[in-house]
């Protein structure tokens, strides 16, 4: 049986990624390998059609992909279909944040921290005197 879904997530150095089902569920997972051989690669929010098989280790995994012009799109693809940059644009204002956050915090802790080494001096001018 085929379903239709979206590439959803695609990790390019290890070769996987997953599809969200248009019908709803848990997401499948993908492999290079099964992608059509027609010289593009794997591109997130893209539309596809595949079988699912269940793997060695019991997980389901998406096989025999076939690329779905825009033209032929299901509503439920449709709608589905932007939800991946939305979460992107998500994590990389969360990234941004955490970035602030942390290079505020140092700068309050340099900032203390001199505070409490540095000690004026009530004489200016004079240098300490060494005993013998």
């Amino acid at each position: 049986m085929r379903f239709e879904g979206v590439l959803s997530a695609w990790n390019q150095d290890a070769g996987y990624g997953a599809i969200r089902p248009s019908g709803g569920g848990e997401e499948v997972f993908v492999g290079l390998a099964a992608f059509p051989t027609d010289g593009e690669g794997p591109r997130m929010d893209e539309p596809l059609s595949f079988e699912i098989v269940t793997s060695r280790d019991g997980r389901k995994q998406a096989v025999n992909l076939k690329r779905l012009s825009q033209a032929h799109l299901s509503p439920a693809l449709r709608a589905s279909a932007g939800g991946t940059r939305v979460r992107a644009r998500q994590a990389q204002k969360k990234r941004r944040l955490g970035l602030l956050a942390g290079g505020a915090v140092v700068t309050v802790m340099l900032v203390a921290g001199g505070v409490h080494w540095w000690q004026p001096t009530d004489r200016t001018g004079e240098l300490p005197v060494m005993k013998r």
